[in-house]
Parts: structure tokens; sequence; C-alpha cells
């Protein structure tokens, strides 16, 4: 009997490649002999390269052009894949997995549901399914239950980051990890907010201060006149994500590190703004608190986030406060 081969294609972004590794998990558990190949833009890479459950990884450069993409669907061909799984479903996936396989199967998106939600605020979600349920019902529908996200982080990655934690590390102290960045402005909680919640939390506890380098100002200001530890900007992604293995409780707003977070099973505080459960985005299998402002007649106002606020009035998180930040997270601070 030959080898069950089999593709999945997910080119971005951080969040969403962290959340197809439960039903990464639940093909090699019910087909240990399987082959499996992932399909990913190359700045994602290392999210999934570590992975034991991938097999071989296939790389799309992020501004990749038809004949770029052909080359790829042409290796792809050679390689005589039982079953493709489009976790994507953009025009880049489509064109990609084009006759891959015997068996093509799609994410299903519900994107007439998430439209419907956001232009007229008619819920026809009947329950909140994780996106990494999607994924996994994409291999079998049956499925109603995933594992938690995982990340497997490579050994120097470790080391290194460990090396560095212990040189700053205050001793006796818990850490919290700040991580106010998002690629949205209507996903990301004011800058005055999170400085006030620094403030609080660095009478008692050990701060640091996760973000890319479009944080970088954020988290300076934040940082200011605290004793924290400001990383924002001096790691690369997958370092950051190692980084956070050192927190006894990760607060964020709805973005990768919030996945992050909860692939390294965390204690997490997540606060949305313009988006909501239903979308798929939030985390499951740890201890959490998600803190949002219920009964916006203007929330959702996007599935992915804004550039700024349509009503001006930005209520989905002016409205969640510093103080219920701070008593969520020092409530997953005690032992």
């Amino acid at each position: 009997m030959s080898r069950s081969k089999k593709l999945l294609i997910r080119l971005s972004s951080a969040g969403d490649v962290l959340l197809t590794s439960p039903l990464l998990k639940m093909i090699k558990e019910r087909e240990p002999d399987s082959e499996i190949h992932f399909v990913i833009k190359a700045q994602y890479a290392d999210l999934i390269r570590s992975n034991p459950n991938v097999n071989y990884v296939h790389l799309v450069q992020d501004h990749a052009n038809f004949h770029q993409l052909e080359n790829l669907r042409r290796e792809l061909l050679h390689e005589n894949f039982d079953t493709t799984l489009d976790l994507h479903n953009n025009f880049r996936s489509i064109y990609i997995r084009k006759e891959t396989a015997k068996e093509i199967r799609v994410v299903e998106k519900e994107i007439f549901k998430r439209a419907l939600l956001v232009k007229t605020k008619l819920n026809l979600f009947s329950n909140s399914r994780s996106v990494a349920l999607k994924y996994a019902q994409t291999y079998q529908k049956s499925i109603m239950e995933v594992p938690k996200p995982e990340i497997f982080l490579p050994e120097e990655v470790i080391e290194k980051i460990d090396s560095l934690w212990n040189k700053v590390k205050k001793e006796n102290r818990k850490s919290v990890f700040l991580c106010p960045g998002a690629k949205h402005f209507t996903k990301r909680w004011p800058v005055e907010y999170w400085t006030e919640l620094a403030k609080r939390i660095s009478q008692e506890h050990q701060v640091a201060l996760i973000g890319g380098e479009a944080d970088v100002e954020a988290c300076s200001e934040i940082g200011r006149n605290i004793d924290a530890i400001n990383f924002c900007g001096t790691l690369t992604l997958i370092e950051s994500t190692a980084m956070l293995s050192h927190a006894s409780v990760v607060v964020t707003n709805d973005s990768y590190l919030m996945h992050a977070a909860n692939a390294l099973g965390k204690n997490l505080v997540a606060i949305f703004g313009s988006s909501v459960k239903e979308f798929g985005f939030f985390p499951y299998g740890v201890n959490y608190k998600v803190l949002e402002v219920d009964g916006l007649d203007c929330r959702p106002c996007s599935h992915i986030g804004r550039e700024s606020c349509p009503k001006k009035h930005f209520k989905c998180m002016m409205e969640t406060k510093p103080t219920a930040v701070y008593e969520a997270t020092t409530a997953l601070l005690k032992p």
C-alpha cells in the first residue's frame, strides 16, 4: 500500500499558520505514516519548519509573480498527492493547488455570514467555531474538537532566548508580558491605557514589553519611567515567540502574539476591539480572559480590523478600562 501524501496550503499570516498546528497533529495521529507537505510564505516559515508533523516545507516569496507560482505548482505536481487541503483559499492558493491532487478540499471561510455580521449586525453564526476547528473540518467534517495550538521552537533559538532572559530577569518576581501591537488600529488598545496598566503591574511584578518594529514607539512610551524590560524591535518573530515562554501572564490584543501565547500554554488576557469571537480567532485550551465591550451596535466593524474607527468614538477599546485589565491579569497571577 502506497504512503499517503498530503499537501497543506496556508500562506499567511502568522496567527493563521499557528492555528494549522492542531490539524497537523491530528493527521499524524490518525495517519502516522503519512507524508505532509506545507506551502507557506517564506517570512513565516520558522513557525512551521520545526514542526515534527511536517515532512517538507515549500516556500512562496511575499511578492511572488505568476512565473514563480507556476514553477512551484509544477514542482508540486510531481509529488502525486492524494489530498490537497487549501486552508487559505485566496487567488494565490487557488492557483497553487490546481491539479495537485485527486481530491482537493477547501476551508469553509463563511464569507457571507461574516460580511452580514459586519455590514448589518445580523448574526447567523449558530456557534463560535475556532479557526483551528475549521481547518480540521477541512480534513474531516465530523471533527468537533481540536487540541490547542502548539509551536515547536528550534533549540538554538531556545538557548539564545533563555540566556538573554536569565541576564535581565528579576528574581522572585512574576513576569507579565505586555504585547501592545496589532496590525490594524481598531485592534490596538490605546497606548495611554497600556501605560497605566504597566505602571500598576510594575509595582509588584516584572513587566516585559514584546513587539515588532512597528511597535517600538508605543513600547517606548509604555516603558518610560517604569522598571520594564523592553524587547520590542530587538527580536525576530520566532525569538519573540520563544521569549513569551518566560511569562507568568501575557496581556495582548487580538494579534499573532495572542495565538503564540496560546500555543505556549500561557495564562492569557486578550483585549478585543473591533473583532468578535464569531470570527474564530479566540484563545482556547489555556487559562484566559477575553475583555470586550458588549452591546455596541457598531461592533464588529471589520473581520480583520480597520485603520480608524468609522464612528470616531472608538468605544470598543476606550470602554475597556485599565482597571478591568489589571484585575483580570492579577487574577491569573494567583496560585
